[in-house]
């Protein structure tokens, strides 16, 4: 007769293994949901990796407190998230791969789906789903649901993939690389750009992890700052764009969305001056790409408010 922790095993090593790193720094107030959401995957094949920047708040007391389940961690000082992130790739031994950051969510039977979907399209290399995002206290604030990707928008910085809905083939990441360093917003994108000359990126139209929007959040509090970034993102990968084939009108356009994005950005946080002239800039790259995303812009809020009255 087989042992059932025997047979456990058995069922574990036929899974694809998946490994999950977690970037944080001084995250106490949300880490032990974000452990949680990862240990408590009904998935027997997981390898959990925490790279801590060095903490001074409860994080190491919350880490320590699920020690047993979780295959590495660290608490150092880094250079920033994208560091960690790094330091985790080389630690990361699984089949699949992905980040979570300490204030973000799984939800239950995320590892089941994924695991399915890459074992039956060995083809794709990285997916994306739908994502719920959620406030300080994990009351839902909008369920966000994505469609198939669209390129053009990638390379014009305005194709929103929900970065913890993200799983990558391991492959991939070793062909791929690390992520940009230099980048501190915008590194995920990169990524996802570089990855889509090489790879092949598919979507499922399932919910899969929980976003936590809140104001003191890097995404949110640093928000005029990825007009920058994303001008960097798009420059190192010009050339990449020009050997796909890509000629000067789809540049101009990626270009011209760059600039019009993020004059939004700046309008949407009190920088009217700034805000227009890039907006205005966009116009020098493309007379129609501007309208285009206006419009697309106008649509999304009268849909968002027509559902509240």
């Amino acid at each position: 007769m087989i042992a059932e922790n025997d047979l456990k095993g058995n069922i574990s090593s036929q899974l694809p293994k998946i490994s999950i790193i977690t970037p944080s720094y001084n995250q106490g107030e949300f880490i032990e949901e974000t452990i949680l959401s990862v240990i408590d995957q009904d998935y027997p094949n997981i390898e959990y990796i925490i790279i801590d920047g060095g903490s001074t708040d409860n994080s190491i007391d919350i880490i320590r407190k699920y020690e047993d389940k979780i295959s590495y961690w660290v608490s150092e000082p880094d250079k920033g998230q994208t560091h960690a992130i790094n330091k985790g790739l080389s630690k990361a031994t699984g089949d699949i791969i992905a980040y979570l950051n300490s204030d973000d969510i799984y939800l239950p039977g995320t590892f089941g789906v994924i695991a399915d979907y890459f074992n039956n399209n060995p083809i794709v290399d990285m997916i994306f789903g739908d994502i719920i995002h959620i406030d300080k206290m994990s009351n839902q604030i909008e369920k966000v649901v994505r469609e198939p990707i669209i390129l053009d928008d990638l390379y014009g910085c305005c194709f929103y993939i929900p970065q913890p809905t993200v799983f990558l083939r391991k492959e991939i990441v070793e062909k791929i690389g690390n992520f940009d360093e230099i980048l501190n917003l915008g590194m995920d994108l990169d990524y996802w750009i570089r990855l889509s000359f090489v790879g092949i990126i598919d979507y499922i139209p399932k919910t899969l992890a929980c976003a936590r929007i809140y104001p003191e959040a890097k995404s949110s509090a640093l928000s005029i700052n990825y007009l920058d970034e994303h001008l960097k993102i798009l420059n190192k990968n010009k050339c990449s764009l020009i050997n796909s084939d890509k000629d000067d009108y789809f540049i101009n356009n990626a270009y011209s969305s760059v600039y019009f994005n993020g004059g939004g950005v700046y309008l949407i946080n009190g920088y009217f001056i700034s805000g227009f002239k890039q907006i205005l800039h966009s116009f020098k790259y493309s007379k129609s790409k501007p309208i285009n995303l206006g419009i697309k812009y106008i649509k999304r809020l009268f849909f968002k408010y027509s559902k509240i009255f």
